[in-house]
């Protein structure tokens, strides 16, 4: 909007000179165009200092005197190569003009005024320019402005009052703007702002905090604050009216301006000094708002839930800047005391109470801190509040081992993740070492040593492995410190031994024992053998699922440090498995021997890898065999099916030897392939180990024919009915036509007679085989399978045999500790015991880490065997 006060500008006009001035009336009048320099140098009649006496503001015009600079005639120059000036002039009624164009010499002749062309002379390029002063230039009388900004103020005066008591005003926005604006060009804009200040620090000091002082002291903290936020609303839209009205003078001068603030500013302040600084009020706002959160928070239950009244009163608080400076220290104090009151009752509870509601606590508060725009800062004093006095102070609670305990043993993981959120907001979460460790060694150890579950030990601790590896990842986000607690007391557990009499009176840890009859019934039961839980994998991919136990299998075996005793039990077990034809599949019995040997190492797997290449060879041989039965008579053909494995005994389990009387019609079988063997390898003996054998027979039952498939002892027994008087036999002569003891004899008949087939029977029945009893043949059984396995005893692997294999595993680790013994102190000749300690103990830690005492007892070994003697009471020399 143009101001009626300034000078039009038009195309084609020069700018005039000359200062406006006020009529009487007070309104403005018409700037008079000032004269040209041109102009006043035209009227060469006039004298130059003859002044009108009586002239009007609107006529009187100025007179120029032009001194040259020099004693030359003065040359009119041309109205467009002519200066304009606007705007007024100076003030001592002279100007000093420094013409652009160059001076001309005294020879030039006159040039035509008021536009007319001129001849120009020569230029003359070392005469410089010339100086006009304009003598007695003398400004009009000085305007009265004061009734005028009287008139004005009392319009503009009035309109506040209007807009403080939301009235509209008589007069339009308009005509108050400009008004407003004809005051600040007239040089008044100081004592205009000063007013509206005043007027609007009357009015919030005054009505307004009036107002709200009588409003607070008849309610409540948060009636005080809806209040003040309501007043600060009104106030607000006000002001936005008043910079509409004075809009001009808050860009053109408060903008700019050092002593005063702008008008948005201003009303922020005053409201800010005259109503949240009162003294009436200041504590009720604060209280109030604190109120609020409290409310949020569920500790005052008197007050409302009035969020939008928070977000209010917190955007009020940012908006008067006393966010920081007031509302944040109260907030953070009354936190303070809310937090110890909260955190001093709930640790009375269990801790799996308090962690879950100090999780949520943290949460909400955090929450509350985003929602109702709290500032960063205040953000991070309430999460350094909170994890000083929820965690810091009560480290000891939350640390409780008992308790944390507790919380693994229920596999509570969303607890155990809270509870671990919470100390790592201190840097506690190593803490938790010492818990978990005490875990993972009791849950463990109750598997191991637990007696009446050892068949699915290795079951129960892959579950639990998965089980912490569960809590380590997701509760415990992976944390490299509870990693390797995790590792270390898995490991120890795992190689814990205690003195048994399934362990034949050693010590041997009885997980390595355990994962190699695993592995068994895996490899000869396939996917079949795995519990419901485990076996959940689709069969058209059964081998990748078997590939996935083994693995998980091996990660139990790598925790065994010993590993001699899975070494002795899983050659037995492979033997059974290859000699009896009982491998699910080959596939998987070479992947899992490929897997043993990148664990273990080639020299583990040697004597593995050699009974698969004698059974290759056995099979070499039996197809020669064959071709040479074929080749003979029908007459000397032998009346059965031979199948016979050669081992070589050093790479193959040692089998004891089991007196038995072989039936004449399998003993003449058997010596033709001896025959056969001796003829094509001389040098050579074989020794026939029967316990081992299996047999399949065709039994005539009245009910319908049965093929039989039994062990080599059960078919001996079974074969004596053919020519038993009377279809039954008395068990003293069973024992004297096979000559088995009573052990073996009464597992075989118990199998036969007792079991679910039972092809003979017993008198008297009962379970247990006496050595009183009679047998006979069943002629009444009867079955729907054709085919009748009949449980082989003498695979399934006796206390006995396992006491053997213990104490032989036992020797061999004793044999191996006195070779390292005796190694090391033909190289150290004189050694400390603590040293000599320690050595055995590294050059035998891939066969499993050795106990001291274990170590002690064989070099008291050593010593009564002369390799050395004891020198001092902690040292050793070698005796060559």
């Amino acid at each position: 909007m143009q101001s009626s006060g300034q000078p039009e500008q038009r195309s084609g006009k020069r700018k005039s000179i000359g200062k406006r001035k006020l009529s009487d009336q007070g309104e403005p009048s018409q700037p008079q165009p000032q004269r040209t320099i041109s102009e006043v140098l035209s009227k060469n009649k006039r004298s130059h200092d003859s002044l009108p006496s009586k002239s009007s503001p609107n006529s009187k015009r100025s007179r120029f005197s032009v001194s040259p600079s020099r004693s030359s005639p003065v040359h009119a120059v041309s109205p467009n190569k002519m200066y304009n000036f606007s705007g007024s002039p100076p003030k001592n009624g002279a100007a000093f003009i420094r013409a652009g164009t160059t001076s001309h010499t005294t020879s030039e002749k006159s040039s035509a005024v008021n536009g007319m062309n001129t001849r120009q002379s020569n230029f003359s390029p070392g005469v410089g320019p010339k100086k006009l002063v304009v003598k007695n230039l003398r400004a009009g009388p000085r305007v009265n402005h004061e009734p005028y900004f009287n008139k004005i103020w009392a319009q503009l005066d009035e309109a506040l009052m209007d807009i403080f008591e939301d009235r509209k005003p008589n007069i339009s926005l308009e005509e108050l703007y400009k008004g407003a604006e004809n005051i600040c060009r007239h040089d008044r804009a100081t004592l205009l702002a000063k007013k509206v200040q005043e007027r609007c620090k009357a009015f919030v000091a005054g009505k307004l905090r009036d107002n709200l002082v009588i409003r607070a002291g008849g309610g409540t903290d948060v009636d005080t604050l809806r209040a003040v936020i309501e007043a600060w609303s009104s106030w607000y839209s006000r002001l936005i009216t008043i910079r509409g009205v004075f809009y001009y003078l808050d860009q053109s001068f408060l903008l700019h301006s050092k002593d005063f603030p702008v008008i948005h500013e201003m009303g922020l302040i005053q409201f800010r000094s005259y109503v949240f600084a009162d003294k009436s009020l200041k504590p009720k706002i604060l209280q109030g708002a604190y109120d609020l959160i409290s409310v949020e928070r569920g500790a005052e239950t008197r007050i409302r839930p009035d969020q939008s009244l928070l977000r209010s009163a917190i955007e009020l608080f940012h908006n008067l800047d006393v966010y920081n400076s007031d509302f944040e220290p109260l907030f953070v104090s009354n936190t303070k005391k809310f937090v110890t009151a909260w955190a001093s009752e709930e640790s009375e509870k269990t801790l799996a109470s308090y962690i879950k509601n100090s999780h949520d606590l943290i949460e909400s508060e955090v929450e509350r801190c985003g929602f109702f725009s709290l500032n960063r800062s205040t953000k991070q004093k309430l999460s350094d509040l909170l994890d000083q006095y929820l965690v810091a102070e009560y480290a000891d609670v939350l640390l409780r081992e008992k308790e944390v305990v507790d919380l693994m043993v229920s596999g509570n993981k969303s607890a155990l993740k809270q509870l671990y959120g919470l100390l790592t907001r201190r840097g506690l979460g190593i803490k938790l070492k010492p818990a978990f460790g005490k875990f993972i060694v009791e849950e463990g150890s109750n598997i191991v040593f637990d007696g009446d579950q050892e068949a699915v030990m290795v079951i129960r601790l892959l579950r639990f492995k998965q089980q912490l590896d569960e809590i380590w990842t997701d509760s415990f986000n992976g944390d490299v410190d509870l990693g390797n607690t995790l590792r270390d007391s898995f490991g120890h557990f795992m190689n814990l031994g205690k003195k048994s009499e399934s362990s034949g009176g050693t010590d041997n840890p009885k997980t390595g024992e355990m994962i190699a009859k695993y592995v068994d019934r895996l490899l000869k039961g396939g996917l079949k053998a795995l519990p419901p839980s485990q076996a959940d994998a689709p069969l058209d991919d059964s081998f990748s699922e078997m590939r996935r136990q083994l693995d998980q299998v091996l990660d139990l075996f790598r925790f065994v440090q010993g590993k001699a005793v899975f070494e002795a039990f899983y050659k037995n077990d492979l033997a059974r498995r290859l000699l009896m034809n009982r491998s699910a599949s080959d596939e998987a019995e070479k992947e899992m021997l490929v897997l043993l040997k990148k664990e273990c190492g080639s020299g583990f797997t040697h004597n593995l890898e050699s009974m698969f290449k004698d059974m290759d060879v056995a099979r070499d041989e039996m197809t020669a065999y064959n071709s040479m039965q074929k080749q003979l008579d029908r007459s000397k053909r032998l009346p059965m099916d031979l199948n016979v494995s050669v081992l070589s005994a050093a790479s193959w389990p040692s089998y004891p030897d089991v007196p038995v009387q072989v039936p004449p019609s399998i003993l003449s079988a058997l010596r033709s392939f001896e025959t056969f063997y001796h003829n094509k390898h001389t040098g050579r003996k074989l020794t026939w180990k029967h316990q081992l054998a299996h047999c399949q027979l065709r039994a005539r039952f009245p009910k319908g024919d049965k093929e039989l498939v039994v062990s080599s002892f059960q078919a001996f027994v079974l074969l004596l009915f053919n020519d038993a008087e009377g279809g039954s036999l008395r068990y003293q002569e069973i024992q004297e036509s096979t000559g088995l003891s009573d052990p073996e004899l009464k597992r075989t008949l118990q199998s036969l007679a007792c079991a679910k087939y039972r092809v003979l029977t017993k008198k008297p029945k009962g379970k247990e085989v006496e050595s009183t009893d009679e047998f006979s043949y069943n002629a009444a059984f009867t079955d729907a399978k054709m085919r009748i396995k009949i449980n082989q005893v003498q695979l399934k692997e006796t206390k006995e045999e396992n006491k053997t294999t213990h104490e032989r595993v036992a020797a061999d680790r004793h044999f191996e500790t006195q070779a390292a013994i005796v190694r090391i102190m033909k190289g150290r000749k004189t050694i400390k015991h603590s040293e000599l300690i320690a050595e055995v103990i590294e050059a035998t830690l891939s066969r499993g880490q050795l106990q001291p005492p274990d170590i002690k007892i064989n070099i008291d070994k050593l010593i009564e065997r002369d390799y050395m003697e004891r020198v001092e009471p902690n040292s050793y020399n070698y005796v060559a």
